[in-house]
């Protein structure tokens, strides 16, 4: 039987410096990084794009709300440095839902909510909330 999966993250897409040098910059270290003309997932890459992430949640419930919130933990003592990377290095910044709904009906659907820290931080640094979901 499947279950649901899912994991959030916040990504600074773009920029013109490479992934590595943008971690020393917010001194965090990205969970994954891609380049520019790199391959990923079968497609090219048109962008460097630098990215922190949760673990990938497996199980009959994911709670994006919790999730959410502990990302934005870490990410909020860097909310200065971040605004300054997304002006200096010109970058968009993203934050990314990714959820895996398991077919079976037992299974509880994913809960798929933001606190008002995580809606407010992502306002103050511009980012834009994207939800990929996919059938498991």
């Amino acid at each position: 039987m499947s279950s649901n999966e899912g994991r959030v993250y916040f990504a600074l897409d773009g920029g013109n410096i490479e992934p590595e040098e943008l971690s020393k910059f917010l001194g965090i270290e990205a969970t994954s990084i891609y380049r520019k003309d790199s391959r990923e997932f079968g497609k090219r890459s048109n962008i460097n794009s630098w990215e922190l992430s949760t673990p990938n949640v497996i199980g009959e419930y994911v709670d994006v709300y919790e999730l959410s919130k502990e990302l934005i933990v870490e990410l909020l003592p860097k909310k200065d440095l971040i605004i300054a990377a997304i002006k200096r290095f010109n970058f968009t910044p993203r934050f990314e839902v990714v959820l895996c709904i398991s077919t079976n009906e037992e299974h509880s659907t994913p809960a798929i909510a933001f606190d008002a820290n995580v809606v407010k931080f992502l306002g103050e640094v511009g980012a834009y909330i994207d939800i990929d979901t996919y059938r498991n």
